[in-house]
């Protein structure tokens, strides 16, 4: 039986970290700014954005499975995980994102899911989790905010956590070949709507500076070889594109960001799968 760990939220500042301190991870961060707060704030982790349910569905979960979800944030993903009878730690740097991934699991008020859950702060190089005892360790949205170094030493800390033939879950964004040569095009195309948008893609969002170690496909797979797994990386899009007005426009960002080659440069979001073999 497992219980949420209690955290003390003045360990956050005293956490071993990089180049980013945990205070910039608000409470607001996560409820404002971090993709899916809108799902959250309605249904509690009851229902899933297309970013958290692809990656679960990817788990194959089962019941009895030991789950680790790193950089848990608000705890949808544990909280589902719970739900299809598995055991799931999440741990964050972040002590706000603890504090709603403990709302949410007691908000379900099922004794049986949260009996088989835990939350504990941690950071993501050292992980407080037994050798070869995980079958599935998920890290969705956190790649980008390791720095290079930070992010190797978390990929060897979830080698050793891993059972053989476990399995590593992977979501991150932006890819950067989008921002690079796809958002350029975008850009001008939005100029000729009507709509200024700045050079810099970046500064379309208000916590952009946490992003410090942003992929491309080829990127991450280089990483993720070189950390000893067995690895497939390719590009989907999370994003429906039903804010879009034009249905012409709409079909053709569908397009550009399904097809191939056009996904290369216009899909945003990266998934990758690593076994231990």
């Amino acid at each position: 039986m497992r219980d949420t760990k209690k955290v003390d939220p003045n360990e956050a500042e005293s956490s071993p970290h990089g180049s980013i301190s945990s205070s910039e991870y608000t409470r607001d961060y996560y409820l404002s700014s971090c993709q899916g707060h809108e799902e959250f704030v309605t249904t509690k982790g009851r229902i899933l954005p297309l970013r958290l349910s692809l990656p679960l569905k990817l788990a194959d979960l089962s019941a009895g499975m030991q789950v680790v979800d790193i950089g848990c944030g608000r705890g949808e993903i544990i909280l589902q995980c719970a739900k299809k009878g598995s055991y799931a730690w999440g741990f964050d740097y972040a002590y706000p994102a603890l504090e709603l991934a403990n709302e949410a699991i007691h908000e379900s008020n099922n004794q049986e899911y949260i009996n088989s859950l835990g939350l504990q702060q941690a950071n993501a190089v050292n992980l407080p989790f037994k050798n070869n005892s995980a079958d599935v360790v998920f890290m969705l949205d956190v790649v980008e905010h390791l720095v290079p170094d930070e992010l190797k030493k978390a990929f060897s800390e979830i080698w050793r956590v891993l059972k053989p033939g476990g399995k590593l879950i992977i979501h991150t964004m932006p890819n950067l070949w989008y921002y690079r040569f796809g958002y350029p095009v975008y850009r001008l195309v939005q100029r000729l709507r009507g709509e200024m948008l700045p050079a810099d893609p970046r500064k379309r969002w208000t916590y952009s500076h946490v992003h410090v170690n942003e992929q491309t496909p080829r990127t991450l797979k280089k990483t993720l070889i070189e950390s000893g797994f067995q690895t497939r990386v390719w590009l989907q899009s999370t994003v429906s594109y039903e804010y879009e007005n034009s249905l012409i426009v709409r079909r053709g960002m569908e397009f550009l960001t399904k097809v191939p080659p056009f996904q290369t440069i216009f899909c945003n979001d990266i998934f990758a799968v690593g076994l231990k073999k």
